[in-house]
């Protein structure tokens, strides 16, 4: 299994380095709206409890709304949605408890959820490749920072858990040790894409919301893949699971990190 896992986890590093360094904004918008609205949005709709014709028409939803938002110029409005999604689900993640009827009371909020979730990440990567392909891998490697040092540090002294009804596995301590993690990244991130003063420092803040955020896009898949009894989201990935098994962090992450840059502190805003 771990042989399994470092293959797939090699050949999706190289895949990603070179469709976010290489491709077009074009052709990587068609390729991210496969991977996160086509693969993801089947896989969510699985873990929803949706039949197969059911599920097609769940992912020709999710297609049809997030070009809508693309090809119209109203891409802000969905992204900025989603960032308030995700503030909303920091309070669902704080009250969930397990056996809890919910959910399974309010199928419509998990359902919305996908909607909420996955069409503003399609379509904040799409804008942050179009602008500079090296934040996207900046992202994807602070948000891998954290899962990192969160664990080896969760594995070393970890003995407060984080959330026990979603994540027994997760600590405090190994939180504290990811957010260590990726504060050292984000300085170095800063200083290799030449920000200063009051930008150096927004940008350090930036990262490091965006690193703790990423934490609440793993537990929610969590609550997700627990409702519906499953340990993983799909099976496309060899001894990892499926796409948002791997993304889950980086859905929560994409929508508040090219929002902050697009605020005017940052010279080289989206």
């Amino acid at each position: 299994m771990l042989k399994q896992r470092l293959v797939t986890a090699v050949i999706l590093a190289i895949a990603t380095l070179l469709f976010v360094l290489l491709l077009s904004p074009k052709l990587f918008a068609i390729v991210s709206l496969i991977a996160f609205m086509s693969i993801g949005g089947w896989e969510w709709a699985r873990l929803l409890g949706l039949k197969d014709m059911e599920r097609a028409w769940a992912v020709i939803a999710l297609i049809t709304i997030g070009l809508f938002f693309h090809l119209t110029g109203l891409a802000w409005y969905a992204i900025s949605v989603g960032v308030v999604w995700w503030v909303t689900i920091l309070g669902l993640l704080v009250i969930y408890r397990q056996n809890s009827i919910f959910y399974s009371s309010r199928p419509w909020l998990l359902r919305l959820s996908g909607v909420l979730i996955l069409v503003p990440a399609w379509l904040a990567i799409v804008r942050l490749q179009a602008h500079d392909p090296q934040l996207v891998l900046y992202l994807i490697f602070l948000v891998a920072s954290m899962d990192t040092g969160a664990y080896f540090v969760g594995k070393a002294v970890g003995s407060n858990k984080l959330a026990p009804h979603l994540s027994p596995g997760k600590t405090l301590e190994g939180a504290k040790g990811g957010l260590a993690a990726a504060l050292v990244f984000a300085f170095l991130g800063a200083i290799y894409f030449g920000f200063s003063g009051a930008s150096w420092l927004y940008f350090l803040i930036l990262s490091l919301l965006v690193a703790a955020l990423s934490v609440a896009g793993d537990l929610f898949e969590s609550l997700v893949k627990r409702e519906a009894g499953q340990k993983d989201s799909g099976t496309i990935l060899p001894g990892h699971g499926g796409i948002l098994d791997r993304v889950d962090g980086l859905l929560a992450a994409l929508p508040v990190f090219v929002l902050g840059l697009s605020v005017s502190i940052i010279e080289q805003g989206i």
